[in-house]
């Protein structure tokens, strides 16, 4: 199973996903194409600010210090702690274009846990009696025939 946060088109937000109200899954997880592309995997990802960042800064280093051996021993934990922390860096670039957090959402891949969150959230709108009331015992069945009926 894979964990994702879903982030919905705020009121500031523009673009496509916006007149859809689409919400944008992100993987919560290490990015191999980030670790091995660096720059240009982040921004085929979409965040376009933080990779192009990333490849600017790593450009201006090759051509500063090219001839040394601390380019390549300072590129390779660049490049993990980007591939690592490449979805907070998503989620960022989210923040920054209008979006909010909504939660998250687990499923076996990105289709099915948008229709779990989906599914979850047309059930957020109606109203589902709490299995507890006052100090009886809990009914562990009010919650599924709630939602059958």
């Amino acid at each position: 199973m894979k964990v994702f946060s879903v982030w919905l088109p705020g009121e500031g937000s523009v673009g496509k996903r916006n007149r859809d109200r689409l919400p944008v899954l992100v993987q919560q997880t290490f990015r191999w194409n980030v670790l091995f592309l660096g720059g240009i995997a982040l921004m085929w990802s979409g965040a376009w600010i933080s990779g192009s960042l990333f490849l600017s800064a790593s450009v201006i280093l090759t051509a500063l210090l090219g001839k040394l051996w601390i380019v390549p021993a300072l590129m390779l934990p660049a490049r993990l702690a980007l591939a690592t922390f490449s979805a907070e860096l998503m989620e960022w670039e989210l923040r920054l274009k209008g979006y909010r957090e909504a939660g998250t959402v687990v499923g076996p891949d990105q289709e099915a846990a948008l229709l779990r969150y989906m599914d979850r959230a047309g059930d957020a709108g109606r109203a589902v009696p709490s299995p507890v009331s006052g100090n009886s015992i809990p009914d562990p069945f009010a919650t599924a025939f709630a939602r059958r009926g």
